[in-house]
């Protein structure tokens, strides 16, 4: 992703908002996603590093990853989506899903079973249908993984390992979600108590 103040389409205001929460974090969220193949130490840094930025974002800036237009931007629009009040970005996770491509589905399928929950097995249905969303099966069949944990019927059954990588990543986002929202509360106290 290129941060050029000259970049068409991104306001001066997207473009500080991508520097300081996409372009720092897109790149090792695999640290977050597969903590055990990894380093664990290294993905307890970055999930911390993760999670202290998530405590000042916005819903609006939530809102301006997923709007943002490329896969980079909407991955962390839905990791972040996780970090504020459910109620807040609801609307803009589920609008996401029109204009989603493959690469950024995985994080927005979790941030959707987290915030939005079964109303949003219509607009995964969609993606899934969509000829891009077979583009590469192995999304398609993680997006039905999820309108199955929904309690939706997916337009094709997946495979028992694929429902089993779904699961995992959901725990993580779970996790990852309690994390962010634990670290918001503890701000509030602390500023309300200053």
């Amino acid at each position: 992703m290129s941060t050029s103040s000259s970049e068409p389409g991104y306001t001066r205001e997207q473009l500080r908002l991508f520097r300081r929460l996409v372009r720092s974090f897109y790149l090792r969220m695999y640290l977050v996603e597969a903590p055990t193949e990894v380093d664990p130490r290294a993905a307890r840094r970055f999930r911390r590093r993760l999670v202290r930025a998530g405590r000042r974002v916005t819903p609006q800036q939530v809102g301006l990853m997923l709007r943002g237009g490329g896969w980079r931007e909407m991955t962390m629009g839905a990791w972040f989506a996780l970090a504020v009040p459910a109620d807040d970005v609801r609307g803009a996770v589920l609008e996401a899903w029109s204009a989603v491509g493959r690469h950024a589905a995985g994080p927005l399928t979790s941030a959707s079973v987290l915030v939005i929950g079964p109303d949003a097995i219509p607009a995964m249905r969609s993606f899934v249908a969509r000829s891009d969303g077979y583009d590469d099966p192995g999304t398609a069949e993680y997006v039905s993984a999820a309108i199955a944990h929904l309690g939706g019927s997916p337009p094709s059954a997946p495979n028992p390992a694929m429902q089993a990588s779904f699961e995992e990543s959901l725990d993580i986002a779970a996790e990852l979600r309690s994390d962010f929202l634990a670290r918001r509360r503890t701000r509030r106290i602390w500023t309300m108590g200053s």
